[in-house]
C-alpha cells in the first residue's frame, strides 16, 4: 500500500520527460526552421503582434473587437509573451508548448484515474509522439490548445461527481469559459460528455452547482461571443459547407468523405497506437467508460458530416482515443507489457522523427496515405523581407496599397502582411485584383505554382492581362525580380505615372469621356438624361482628373457584370469622382477606360421611391427574410429568422471611416425590448457598413441622408 504513491511519482517522471523530449525536438526544429508562416498561421501571428499592441495600450475593447470568428485566448497569450520577450515566433510556439504540457498532463491524470499509472503513461506518450500532435507543435494554430482544453475539461468532468463537489464546478465553469475563448468548435467536442454528467444529477445541491458553472462560463466567455451570436453560425456553415463545396470537397455522405478520417487514422494518430485504440474502445464499451465513449463517438459523428474535411477537426478527439489507446495497452496479459511499452516507445520516437524531420520516409500500404505527416525544417529563403525592403524604399515610408496576386502557401497575402505588421511598415495588402488595379500602388506576382486550384484562376487571369496588355504593363513597369526556391521568379511592379501621350490635353478628356460613357453599362442601364463633367489641366496626359462629375435623371445602378446582382433605380443621381487617375495610354490608344486610383467617390444626390428601395432589399443576399418600411427619419427593419424575429428602427448617419453609419433605435427581440448594452450584440451581423468600408478600393462618401416614407434621399452637405 505504501508504494503505490512512489510508484505513481516514477511514472509521472517519465510522462514529463516525454514532453521534456518533445519540447527538446521543437526547439532543434524551430532553430533549423526557416519557413514562411502558411495561410491561418501567419494570420495567427499577426493577430498575436496586434494583440500585443493592443495590451501594451490597456485596450481591451480593440481586444475582443479583433476578429469574428477566432477568440483571443490563445492568440493574445502569445501577444502578451511577445510583450515580455519581443521574438514572435519563439513566444508563439512557447505558447503551443504549454499547451501541449496541459493536454499531456491531463491525458496522463485521465487515464491514471481509470486504469492506473502506467495507462496514464502509455496515453501521455501516444497523444504526444502522436504525428499530427508533433506536426501541430510546431506551428502556432488553434487545433492544439484546442485539444488540450478538451482534455482538461473531460478531466474536470471526472471530479465533480454528477456536480455535487462545489469547488471543482466552480473549475467546470473555468474549464467551460476558457475553452469556449480558444475556439468555438470546443463546444461540439464537450457537449456530449457535459449532458452525461448533468444527466447524474440527482439533488438541488448539484443542480445550483451546475448553474454555478454555467454562470461562470457564461461569464468568462459572453464578453466576445454576445457581439457574435447571430454572425457566428451561419459563419460556421459557411466554412463547414460552402467554402469546402467551392475548394473541391466532395460531398459529405459519399464513400470519398466517409472514409477520409479512418483512412488517414493511422497517420495522424500512429499505427501502433491506433491498433490499442480499437483494442481500448472495446474494454472501454466492455468496463461501461460512457463517458469516454460520449467524448469521443457523438462528436467524430458530427465532423464526419462535415464537407470540409481536415485532420485539424479530429485533433481535438486525440486525447480521449489516447486514453482509450491506454485502457487497451493495460488490457494485455503482464507479461507481454513490457513489450508493447517497448514497441510504443520506438513508434513513437520513429514517427517524431518521420514527423520533424522526415526520416524515415515510409508509407502505409493498402490505404494510399503517409505513415506520418512530414514536416522537416525548410531552410530556404522566400525573400519576403528583400521584397518588403524594396518597398519600403519605394514608398518612402508613405501607405500604400500592395496587392499579392499568388496565394501559394509560403508565398501569400498572408505571410507579406505578417511580416509587413511586425516590422512595423504602413503598407496595406490586398489579393488579386479582380476587374481593374484600383488603389494598387505596388504588386507582387509570381510565375509557377499559384496556390489551391480554387483560388489560381485569379493570377492567372492577372499574368495573361500583363502579358496581353502594353498599356497596363507601361504604368505597371517591373521594379524588382527575385528568384524563389521552386524555381519561380517573383516579381514586383509599382505603379508609374510620370509621363503620358504626346496629344493635347482637350483631346484626351474627350477619350476619356467617351470611355467612361463605353464602361457605363458595367454598372447602369436604363440611363436617362446623362451629364458627364471633367474638370482637368495638363496633368489629365498622365491620366491624373481633377474631378469627374456624373449626372442622370435616373438609372438602374448595381454590379451588372455578374449575375443575379442586386439592381437599385435611382432618380436624380449625382455623383462626384475627386483626383480620378487613369491609364491615359489605354485611353489614348484606344478609347478604353481604365481606372487606376482616386482620392475620393461621392454619392452627391440621389433619391430611391419606397417601391424602388424595397425591391432593391429583396435582391440582397441574407435579406429574403427581412422587411423594410421608411419612415419619417429612419427605415422600419422586421427580420425573421430561426429563432427570436428581430425588428428596429434604423437612421443612416455620417461617419468618419465608412460611407455611412447605422444607428438602431427600438430594438426588440421577439417582440422584448433590448437594453442598450445588448443592441450591438444583436444589430452587428446586419450592418454592412465596416464590411463595405473594408472591401472598398478608394474613400466612398455618400451626402445626407434623408429618410421620409416615401423616398430615400441622399443631399448635398455634410
Amino acid at each position: 500500500m505504501m508504494r503505490a504513491p512512489a510508484w505513481r511519482g516514477r511514472e509521472a517522471i517519465l510522462a514529463a520527460a516525454v514532453f521534456t523530449t518533445l519540447v527538446a525536438v521543437a526547439a532543434v526544429w524551430l532553430a533549423l526552421d526557416r519557413r514562411p508562416p502558411e495561410w491561418d498561421h501567419a494570420n495567427h501571428l499577426e493577430r498575436a503582434v496586434t494583440c500585443a499592441g493592443d495590451l501594451a495600450r490597456g485596450d481591451l475593447r480593440a481586444v475582443l473587437a479583433r476578429s469574428s470568428f477566432y477568440p483571443p485566448l490563445v492568440l493574445c497569450a502569445a501577444g502578451l509573451a511577445y510583450r515580455l520577450a519581443p521574438s514572435d515566433v519563439a513566444a508563439a510556439q512557447t505558447v503551443i508548448l504549454a499547451f501541449l504540457a496541459l493536454g499531456m498532463g491531463a491525458v496522463y491524470v485521465l487515464a491514471r484515474d481509470v486504469a492506473g499509472a502506467p495507462a496514464g503513461v502509455v496515453s501521455a506518450l501516444v497523444f504526444g509522439t502522436a504525428p499530427f500532435v508533433v506536426f501541430s507543435a510546431l506551428r502556432f494554430q488553434l487545433d492544439l490548445p484546442l485539444a488540450s482544453m478538451v482534455a482538461l475539461t473531460l478531466l474536470v468532468l471526472t471530479r465533480v461527481v454528477a456536480f455535487e463537489h462545489r469547488g471543482w464546478s466552480v473549475v467546470a465553469g473555468l474549464a467551460l469559459g476558457l475553452g469556449m475563448l480558444t475556439k468555438p468548435p470546443f463546444a461540439a467536442y464537450v457537449l456530449a460528455p457535459l449532458v452525461l454528467t448533468a444527466a447524474r444529477i440527482r439533488s438541488r445541491r448539484a443542480v445550483a452547482n451546475l448553474a454555478l458553472a454555467w454562470l461562470i462560463g457564461g461569464a468568462l466567455s459572453l464578453p466576445w461571443y454576445g457581439p457574435r451570436l447571430l454572425g457566428l453560425l451561419p459563419e460556421v456553415a459557411s466554412r463547414g459547407f460552402r467554402q469546402a463545396a467551392e475548394s473541391g470537397h466532395p460531398d459529405p455522405l459519399t464513400a470519398t468523405a466517409l472514409t477520409l478520417y479512418p483512412r488517414w487514422f493511422p497517420t495522424q494518430f500512429g499505427l501502433v497506437a491506433v491498433v490499442l485504440f480499437v483494442l481500448g474502445l472495446g474494454v472501454a464499451a466492455w468496463r461501461r467508460h460512457w463517458l469516454l465513449l460520449a467524448a469521443v463517438v457523438p462528436a467524430f459523428g458530427l465532423v464526419e458530416l462535415l464537407q470540409n474535411k481536415n485532420l485539424r477537426y479530429t485533433l481535438p478527439l486525440l486525447p480521449v482515443v489516447a486514453v482509450l489507446a491506454g485502457i487497451g495497452a493495460g488490457a494485455f496479459p503482464a507479461r507481454s507489457r513490457v513489450g508493447v511499452y517497448l514497441l510504443l516507445v520506438v513508434a513513437g520516437m520513429v514517427q517524431v522523427s518521420a514527423t520533424a524531420f522526415g526520416v524515415p520516409h515510409i508509407s502505409l500500404p493498402g490505404l494510399d496515405v503517409p505513415f506520418a505527416v512530414e514536416t522537416p525544417p525548410v531552410r530556404d529563403d522566400w525573400r519576403q523581407r528583400e521584397i518588403l525592403a524594396l518597398l519600403a524604399r519605394e514608398s518612402r515610408g508613405a501607405p500604400a496599397t500592395v496587392s499579392v496576386v499568388p496565394n501559394a502557401a509560403l508565398f501569400s497575402v498572408s505571410n507579406f502582411r505578417y511580416y509587413a505588421l511586425r516590422e512595423g511598415l504602413p503598407l496595406r495588402f490586398a489579393r488579386a485584383w479582380d476587374g481593374e488595379p484600383v488603389g494598387i500602388a505596388y504588386m507582387i506576382l509570381k510565375s509557377g505554382d499559384q496556390g489551391p486550384v480554387w483560388t489560381a484562376e485569379r493570377p492567372r487571369r492577372i499574368a495573361e492581362r500583363f502579358a496581353a496588355d502594353p498599356h497596363l504593363a507601361r504604368v505597371f513597369p517591373v521594379i524588382g525580380e527575385f528568384p524563389l526556391p521552386d524555381g519561380s521568379t517573383a516579381t514586383v511592379r509599382a505603379r508609374r505615372l510620370d509621363h503620358g501621350p504626346a496629344v493635347p490635353a482637350a483631346a484626351m478628356a474627350r477619350a476619356v469621356e467617351r470611355a467612361i460613357r463605353a464602361r457605363l453599362p458595367e454598372v447602369a442601364r436604363d440611363v436617362e438624361g446623362l451629364e458627364i463633367r471633367l474638370t482637368y489641366d495638363d496633368a489629365i496626359l498622365r491620366g491624373r482628373i481633377r474631378r469627374v462629375e456624373l449626372r442622370a435623371g435616373a438609372a438602374t445602378i448595381g454590379d451588372l457584370t455578374r449575375r443575379n446582382a442586386a439592381l437599385a433605380r435611382v432618380r436624380d443621381l449625382q455623383v462626384g469622382i475627386d483626383d480620378l487617375r487613369v491609364n491615359p495610354f489605354s485611353a489614348s490608344a484606344e478609347g478604353r477606360l481604365d481606372p487606376l486610383d482616386a482620392e475620393r467617390v461621392r454619392i452627391e444626390r440621389a433619391t430611391i421611391l419606397a417601391a424602388d428601395f424595397s425591391t432593391f432589399l429583396r435582391q440582397l443576399k441574407g435579406f429574403t427574410r427581412v422587411t423594410a418600411t421608411l419612415g419619417q427619419g429612419a427605415v422600419a427593419f422586421s427580420v425573421s429568422q430561426p429563432g427570436p424575429d428581430v425588428t428596429a428602427r434604423v437612421r443612416l448617419v455620417p461617419a468618419n471611416d465608412r460611407p455611412f453609419a447605422l444607428a438602431f433605435e427600438g430594438v426588440r427581440a421577439a417582440g422584448i425590448p433590448l437594453p442598450d448594452p445588448l443592441v450591438d450584440w444583436v444589430v452587428r451581423g446586419y450592418d454592412p457598413s465596416l464590411g463595405l468600408a473594408s472591401r472598398l478600393p478608394v474613400r466612398l462618401e455618400v451626402g445626407r441622408v434623408e429618410i421620409t416614407p416615401d423616398a430615400l434621399r441622399v443631399a448635398a452637405g455634410p
